[in-house]
């Protein structure tokens, strides 16, 4: 009897092996191709060019197609961001914002804190001197020449020597720029500043001018210019309004023209009547201003009073 093969038994070899392995999948990677590469191909195929001459100019094509949109990237402006919301300022407290008048109603040189309708500063020249427009105007000019740069130089010095001496600084920084200060003044106005007589030269020692030095504090240099500016306006301001006052009242002109035919007060242009007028004018401008001040106060306590119910 002839054995017959085992059919069922594996077949041994490379054939074998080859039906036990898995099949492999292949993966087709397809190259994308932007409607710049087709057009350019179809334009190379219609004009007859060998296929590597299609694929060369369907690379180009895709290459400027490129070249383009980083361009535009980089010329293309950034998104704007939203501008951040301010922070909500912080409410003032009471105590703030009463200081905060009390230190404006102190720089108000011109109405509020007038140095000599409010503080007395400058009478001597003011009653003795400005009896009409043309003397006040030079005391005007006299002012301005000596008020601010005497605060401002005075002030460098004692910055220089350390704050000492400064009545000494204040007393020499007036006298020495007042020789310059006539020269000019006599340029401008000729033989009719002898009409101030000695009241000219005590404007350099006029407590307007050198007050400043009973401060303890030295204040800066460009403080000192605003200042000076500030009570140079103020102190002429007074000047002005005194002298045409007076000469309207004592003589019944104005600016040197024919106003009255017959001068209501011509004791106003004397020295104790001017006293007397300066006194009037101060007082009604002090009620006018504490008035003011008293209103603005009242309602700075009004508002805060508000917030608290």
């Amino acid at each position: 009897m002839q054995n017959t093969p085992n059919r069922n038994k594996p077949r041994s070899g490379k054939a074998g092996k080859g039906k036990q392995q898995p099949e492999r999948s292949q993966t087709l990677i397809i190259p994308q191709i932007s409607p710049e590469m087709l057009e350019s191909a179809r334009r190379a195929a219609m004009e007859g060019k060998t296929q590597h001459e299609i694929e060369q100019a369907a690379m180009e094509a895709e290459q400027r197609r490129q070249a383009e949109t980083a361009d535009a990237a980089q010329t293309a402006e950034p998104p704007r961001q939203p501008a951040p919301k301010p922070a909500a300022p912080r409410r003032k407290t009471r105590a703030e914002a009463e200081a905060e008048l009390d230190q404006k109603i102190h720089d108000d040189h011109l109405w509020l804190n007038n140095p000599v309708m409010m503080r007395g500063l400058g009478l001597a020249p003011v009653i003795a001197a400005a009896y009409n427009w043309d003397n006040a105007l030079m005391l005007c000019a006299a002012a301005v020449l000596l008020l601010t740069t005497t605060r401002v130089l005075a002030v460098a010095i004692c910055h220089l020597t350390g704050n000492r001496f400064r009545p000494v600084i204040y007393a020499y920084s007036a006298a020495i720029l007042y020789i310059p200060a006539y020269c000019i003044l006599y340029a401008w106005f000729g033989t009719d500043l002898s009409v101030l007589g000695i009241y000219l030269p005590l404007l350099a020692v006029e407590s307007a001018i050198i007050k400043r030095m009973e401060s303890p504090e030295l204040e800066p240099v460009g403080e000192a210019l605003r200042r000076g500016i500030n009570n140079t306006a103020g102190l002429c301001i007074a000047v002005l309004l005194v002298g045409f006052v007076r000469e309207l009242l004592g003589a019944g002109t104005a600016f040197g023209h024919v106003i009255m035919e017959i001068a209501p007060l011509p004791i106003v242009q004397q020295p104790a009547g001017g006293f007397i007028l300066l006194g009037l004018i101060a007082a009604a401008w002090t009620g006018i201003v504490n008035a003011y001040t008293h209103f603005k106060r009242e309602e700075v306590r009004h508002q805060y009073a508000e917030r608290r119910h």
